[in-house]
């Protein structure tokens, strides 16, 4: 019985170092949880600061698709030949003051005949003249250089790209109603309803407050 007693004395010592080993352990795991969300936040906040420097050194740049490969041989340069295909697509004048920084093609090998052409960066020097080529593009509808088809785009991160893609069902269901929206910077969707504006910052909820207006009360083109 003496035996038996002293080992229950010790396993009961035993559990009771085990048991403040664990207290220990969890106190701790606590701590690391704690520390693992606000890292969590920390590294929210920087990559939103992240993105909105990366997209505002694009604020004054345009995304040129559908451009033919070669076409800036014969030593013209990117701005140049930048310029005349804006001058031939859009109505721009001869004499409207557009000054491109530059103008290259995206990173990347050149791609191969029967594949798509690499999209063409171009950096304006003033923000204006960027607004208005978007304009302009968006009431032309389709445009064609050369007997192709090109689109031009405003220049953003993937990331912000595929932020204000989500909300292309809204604007869909924005163009079936005839009611005028705007898609606005970053990705915020403001909608013009019987006078009043919307304001949307989640794409699933503008596309919920969208279809419950009756499209009969909303025939007329925007």
């Amino acid at each position: 019985m003496e035996s038996l007693g002293q080992k229950v004395s010790s396993a009961e010592s035993k559990m009771g170092r085990l048991g403040a080993v664990t207290d220990d352990h969890e106190a701790r795991l606590v701590r690391v949880e704690e520390e693992l969300v606000h890292q969590t936040r920390y590294v929210g906040e920087l990559w939103d600061r992240v993105q909105g420097l990366e997209n505002r050194s694009r604020r004054n740049n345009i995304r040129i698709i559908g451009v033919p490969e070669g076409v800036e041989g014969n030593g013209v340069s990117g701005p140049t030949m930048l310029l005349s295909i804006l001058r031939d697509c859009l109505p721009l004048g001869a004499s409207d003051p557009i000054e491109v920084e530059r103008a290259h093609r995206t990173l990347g090998p050149r791609p191969a005949p029967d594949q798509h052409p690499r999209p063409i960066i171009a950096r304006l020097l003033h923000f204006q003249d960027r607004e208005r080529i978007l304009r302009l593009a968006r009431e032309a509808g389709e445009l064609y250089w050369r007997g192709g088809k090109i689109m031009i785009f405003p220049d953003m991160s993937r990331e912000l790209a595929a932020q204000r893609k989500r909300f292309t069902p809204a604007r869909r269901r924005c163009m079936e109603l005839g009611l005028r929206y705007a898609l606005q910077y970053p990705a915020v969707l403001r909608v013009t309803v019987d006078g009043r504006l919307h304001r949307f910052e989640d794409p699933e909820e503008a596309l919920k407050e969208l279809n419950g207006i009756p499209d009969q009360n909303h025939r007329s083109p925007s």
